[in-house]
């Protein structure tokens, strides 16, 4: 393949894998920007379960605001200070069983009184109420979408006590001293304290859980009467509640390749709610802060793309594998057609037309550089005879072994032709007008190796290209020294 061809199509190739490449990398920045969109929404789904959580807070505390003032009945708070139990260093109610049927959760007061805490009563018993009937907001939301109800308590940092909306066994010595305030322990820091003494209306923070010893997040919401602050309504998100918030039902795999992780950058608790099955390399992140203390990190890897794109990567290896195929067979049957058409179909020789003008231009340039063009004319003995006697096939064969012994003398800078029947000619380019000479001798000498009948012979004449001269009259000068040559032998005969 000439070098023009070569480059051409080097170029068209190079051509066909940008096309296909640009589509995939097309294709690549487009599902980055859907996962990052989609990382987006998986937050704001998040976020929107927080908030609901939180309003849910506000709207409890709503609830307890209306029964704040009221105090118990008589035979209530008698009943209450009745139903009192002790276990070890804990006292409250219903932390050894049901004692006390009115409240449905558990209440821990450490050494404060009963007579303090029991004004209490008609709040705690509105703070179930809200939780147990749902009635402060239900908003119509699927199924899936719904947001559980939570583990809620109430603190009263008036009265020092800690109202869980659920029955729960409490072991902890710390929350019968009240040292919890002091040790980060219930999600109260000192930092969230003062958040909430200087008005934040609802405070986040991660902190190791008494009961499972375990990071959750929860929200802390301020409860507060007459101006002061009385106590701080909660609410915990454990692990597995915020597992199911960011769970991406609609895309099961995206899941399998994802890590979020939550940090408290007051106390720089983490959450690592869930990790990839996978870490080759991070192929998508998002980060976003959820509240002023509060960050949130999600990291796709890159297999999920791997393995949800591999339809894409299959087209894109396919289409790129069959195009260049095209390039390729065009090439060649370009190359084909080429060679078939200034090539001789009985010897593979070149044919008449590769005697071109173009060719006879350009052998004219050679011999003014000073390059040495010798044409040698070539034809076959007795052709007629070898038809007549053995048939025409045998005629052929002799045709081509002497084209074969033409084609294993000659280089292949130089050009060997058959110009019709038994007449052939070879173009010597850049060859000494002395070796030139002996290039008959060689192709006899090829001859006998192939031809075991020594059925074929041949008469040749050479030429050697002046300035000046032209390709046809340098063959018709050696043509004429080939029928000198054939008269001679003919004479001598």
């Amino acid at each position: 393949m000439k070098l023009q061809n070569k480059i051409l199509r080097f170029v068209i190739s190079s051509g066909v894998v940008i096309l296909t490449s640009s589509f995939l990398i097309y294709e690549l920045i487009s599902s980055h920007r859907d996962m990052t969109d989609y990382m987006r929404y998986i937050i704001d789904k998040g976020e929107s379960a927080f908030l609901y959580d939180k309003y849910q807070n506000q709207l409890i505390i709503s609830q307890l605001s209306r029964k704040m003032d009221e105090a118990p009945t008589v035979d209530a708070a008698t009943r209450a200070c009745d139903s009192v139990q002790r276990l070890g260093d804990v006292v409250g109610l219903n932390i050894d069983g049901h004692s006390y049927s009115p409240l449905k959760g558990s209440l821990t007061a450490g050494k404060t009184p009963c007579s303090q805490w029991v004004q209490d009563l008609p709040m705690l018993e509105a703070f179930d109420s809200a939780i147990s009937n749902d009635i402060v907001w239900n908003p119509l939301l699927p199924d899936d979408l719904r947001p559980e109800k939570r583990f809620r308590y109430y603190i009263d940092l008036v009265n020092q006590y800690i109202y869980f909306n659920s029955p729960v066994v409490i072991k902890d010595p710390t929350l019968t001293s009240w040292n919890f305030l002091y040790g980060a322990r219930l999600g109260i820091s000192s930092a969230s304290l003062e958040n909430l003494f200087l008005g934040r209306t609802v405070v986040s923070s991660i902190y190791v859980d008494t009961f499972t010893r375990k990071n959750i997040l929860t929200f802390l919401t301020p409860v507060y009467r007459q101006e002061q602050l009385k106590g701080i309504v909660m609410v915990d998100l454990s692990h597995q509640d915020m597992r199911e918030i960011f769970y991406t039902r609609d895309r099961p795999l995206v899941w399998r390749y994802l890590d979020i992780s939550f940090t408290d950058s007051d106390n720089n608790a983490n959450i690592e709610v869930h990790r990839s099955a996978a870490h080759l390399l991070s192929y998508v992140n998002y980060s976003r802060p959820l509240a002023e203390n509060m960050h949130v990190v999600l990291s796709l890897d890159v297999m999920y793309f791997l393995l949800s794109s591999w339809k894409l990567f299959l087209f894109y290896l396919l289409t790129t594998a069959v195009l260049l195929h095209l390039v390729r067979t065009h090439f060649r049957l370009y190359r084909m057609v080429s060679k078939e058409n200034i090539s001789d179909s009985l010897t593979g020789l070149y044919n008449r037309k590769i005697l071109s003008p173009v060719q006879s231009m350009r052998l004219q340039r050679l011999t003014e550089q000073g390059a040495s063009i010798v044409i040698i004319a070539l034809d076959l003995d007795k052709l007629k005879h070898i038809n007549d006697t053995w048939g025409h096939n045998e005629g052929d064969r002799a045709i081509i072994m002497l084209a074969q012994a033409i084609s294993a003398t000659v280089r292949k800078s130089d050009y060997a032709v058959r110009l019709g029947g038994d007449e052939f000619c070879i173009i010597l380019v850049d060859y000494d007008e002395k070796d030139a000479q002996l290039i008959p001798q060689r192709i006899k000498e090829q001859l006998a190796l192939i031809d075991d009948d020594n059925r074929v012979s041949f008469s040749w004449g050479a030429y050697k290209m002046c300035v000046g001269d032209n390709l046809d009259g340098a063959m018709e000068i050696a043509d004429q020294r080939l029928y000198q040559q054939k008269k001679q032998r003919h004479h001598h005969n």
